[in-house]
């Protein structure tokens, strides 16, 4: 007869292994239904950066001095700001209608999850490991090589400006997420684009310099990961001088990853405990 320190050790092996397990099978939800909706999501990922370099980066481009820009072409400023805002735009996609229709009858993905045995955190962690994880490195990747042809890198380092964008998608991710799962109307959903995803878009010194902003929303540039990792993408694609040292942009993305990620923990336990 087994012992009972005997029948408890596979046991807990098991428990130790089933977060892995929990978010693999929800990534696998959310990859099922990438499957089929993966072609409307191809212009706001790929064609639309690719329609900014040539319209604003080559066109609007040609009439800016590189003194204004660093002494980089404009193309050469604002590529790396694009494969950052490539995450931004597709956590748009991916953290605000689906997550807030998770909870309700017009989607309802997370309710039916919560049916079989996945917890909250297992919810949780496949939904960022998909929009964290696989988007970056598939659409950001993507807009990266194309830029390629533009001949915008001037470094061979260029390849970290794929892993910029995902420090930014992971940095910002589960603060949506916390966000979207707090709503209970979907009037408010308008708000999150207002205030969070257009902001960000436009006030982290993608398509100019920051420091030429008014002073008074320079704490806006400070806070926003798209700069930070904006920064760190220009340093690896142009060799470009970073306004704070790597390591600091580097540990503000990861510690809003963490602070974000306990917060949406909290939120989505709070909302499917039943």
């Amino acid at each position: 007869m087994a012992t009972l320190a005997e029948t408890e050790a596979p046991q807990a092996k098991a428990a130790e292994l089933s977060y892995l397990v929990g978010a693999w099978r929800a990534f696998g939800l959310q990859w099922a239904l990438y499957r089929h909706i993966w072609n409307g999501t191809v212009f706001t990922s790929v064609f639309l950066p690719i329609l900014y370099m040539i319209s604003i980066g080559i066109g609007v481009g040609s009439y800016i001095d590189p003194g204004a820009t660093g002494g980089l072409t404009y193309a050469e400023f604002i590529a790396p700001g694009l494969i950052c805002s490539v995450a931004v735009m597709m956590l748009g996609n991916d953290m605000v209608y689906p997550v807030f229709g998770g909870y309700h009858e017009w989607g309802g993905g997370y309710l039916h999850q919560r049916s079989t045995p996945l917890r909250p955190v297992d919810i949780l962690n496949g939904h960022l490991a998909y929009a964290v994880i696989f988007r970056p490195f598939t659409s950001c990747t993507v807009v990266a090589i194309v830029l390629a042809f533009f001949g915008v890198y001037t470094s061979w380092w260029a390849a970290l400006a794929v892993i910029a964008a995902f420090g930014v998608s992971a940095a910002l991710a589960p603060w949506l997420h916390a966000w979207c799962s707090s709503l209970k109307n979907d009037a408010m959903l308008n708000s999150v684009y207002r205030f969070a995803i257009m902001p960000i878009s436009l006030f982290s010194g993608v398509f100019f310099p920051a420091e030429q902003m008014p002073g008074f929303l320079q704490p806006l540039v400070w806070i926003s990961p798209l700069w930070h990792g904006t920064e760190l993408a220009r340093a690896a694609t142009a060799g470009a001088a970073t306004a704070l040292p790597p390591v600091a942009h580097l540990a503000y993305l990861v510690a809003l990853a963490i602070g974000g990620w306990f917060l949406a923990r909290r939120v989505i336990a709070r909302r499917l405990s039943f």
